[in-house]
Order: C-alpha cells, then sequence, then structure tokens
C-alpha cells in the first residue's frame, strides 16, 4: 500500500468525525432552545463512535508512521492529523458535557427563548467544519477567517453570561438552570478555541508561523 492512499484516508476519516462532533454539539444545544430531550438520543448514539474513531484513528496514524518512515514533509502532516484526531475527540467530550447539562434543565420550564445561543452555535460549528476544511486543503485564507470568528464567540459568550445573570437576580429559582446554561455556553466557547487551534496548525503547517507565539510576544510587549 502507497503512502498517498493511506493519507488520504486519513484525512477522511477525521473529516467523517468533525462531522460526527458537529452533530453531537448541534443536537445537544438544539435540545436546549427547543426544550426537547429528543434530540439527546442523537448525542447518545454518535458519542460511543466518534471515541471510537479516535482509537482507530489513532493507531491507523502511528502504524502508518511506523510502516512507511515518512519524510519530514509527510511526518509533519502526520503529526498534525494525531493532534486534530485528539481535538476532534475533545469536541465530542464539550458535547457530551453539554447534553448532561441539557438533561438537567429539561426538567424546569423552559427560562426564556433563545436567541445567542443558537447564533454562537451555529457560528462555532460553521468553524469547525471550516477548520477542517482548511486542514484538507492547508487553505491559511480560509484559516485565518475561522480564527477570526473566535472575538464573535466570545462576545456572545459574554453576552449570554450578562443575560442569564439577570434572570438569576430577578428569581432565584432561576439560579440552577442559569449556571447550566452559563456551562452550556463555555462549553461552546472552548469548542471554538478548538477550532480557533486547529486553523493555527494549519498556518503552521503551510507558513511556518506559530500564531499563538505571535500572540503572546504581542501581550507581554
Amino acid at each position: 500500500m502507497l503512502l498517498k492512499p493511506r493519507l488520504e484516508e486519513i484525512r477522511d476519516r477525521l473529516i467523517k468525525m468533525a462531522e460526527l462532533a458537529d452533530l453531537m454539539i448541534e443536537n445537544a444545544v438544539k435540545a436546549i432552545i427547543e426544550h426537547n430531550p429528543e434530540y439527546l438520543k442523537v448525542v447518545d448514539e454518535l458519542e460511543p463512535q466518534v471515541d471510537q474513531m479516535e482509537v482507530e484513528n489513532e493507531t491507523l496514524i502511528i502504524t502508518t508512521i511506523a510502516r512507511f518512515q515518512p519524510e519530514a514533509k509527510y511526518l509533519r502532516m502526520l503529526v498534525m492529523d494525531l493532534f486534530v484526531n485528539r481535538d476532534l475527540e475533545r469536541i465530542g467530550d464539550h458535547a457530551e458535557n453539554i447534553k448532561e447539562q441539557a438533561e438537567r434543565i429539561l426538567t424546569k420550564p423552559k427560562l426564556k427563548e433563545y436567541v445567542d445561543l443558537p447564533v454562537m452555535t451555529d457560528i462555532v460549528i460553521n468553524m469547525v467544519k471550516d477548520a477542517v476544511k482548511s486542514l484538507e486543503t492547508l487553505d491559511t485564507e480560509l484559516a485565518r477567517e475561522v480564527i477570526s470568528r473566535d472575538d464573535k464567540v466570545d462576545a456572545l459568550h459574554e453576552q449570554i453570561i450578562r443575560e442569564i445573570y439577570t434572570y438569576m437576580v430577578e428569581d432565584p429559582k432561576n439560579i440552577k438552570v442559569g449556571i447550566r446554561l452559563i456551562t452550556v455556553s463555555s462549553n461552546l466557547e472552548r469548542v471554538a478555541d478548538i477550532a480557533t487551534n486547529l486553523a493555527e496548525e494549519v498556518i503552521y503547517m503551510k507558513e511556518g508561523k506559530m500564531l499563538r507565539h505571535q500572540n503572546l510576544e504581542q501581550n507581554e510587549e
């Protein structure tokens, strides 16, 4: 078996894994927005699949490195695939965390009609999709677009926290649900951070620029 077909297989598996992780996020949040626990069944079905893919992908990548002993260019790609695989599994973990919060949120009456939460979720899901797409094509322009959206997610996260706090202050009965909703938003914000990290890896792979280090240097100045 040749190396390039194996690399393509690994990329295809990572793309599929990203799709499943996105579906988990989408359905976990949709259960809250529509106050419908049926969506949580999708998360339960997909969670073991994502975990299994993470194990299988890691094994495939490591055995590929051992068998083909690839030159530096392909070795860097395979190492990056290992990081991507790990990050996608983490996204699945965040979806599972959101599902667990949703299960408790749905035991109470709906706090409000959610406006910012679905917007935030849509941005986060598309950040993951585009981060993986930029990885597939090594499209640094798309990767930078992904990174730029992180500020919007942070702003929405802060807005959600402020709004939920007002409901908690107005009626202490809302505190438990409010805290769980803030936890949901925090998990989405972390998924956006993961997508940003993936995009930064693409830029590093293509241009040799480590954006996270540049940001640290700018903060020190």
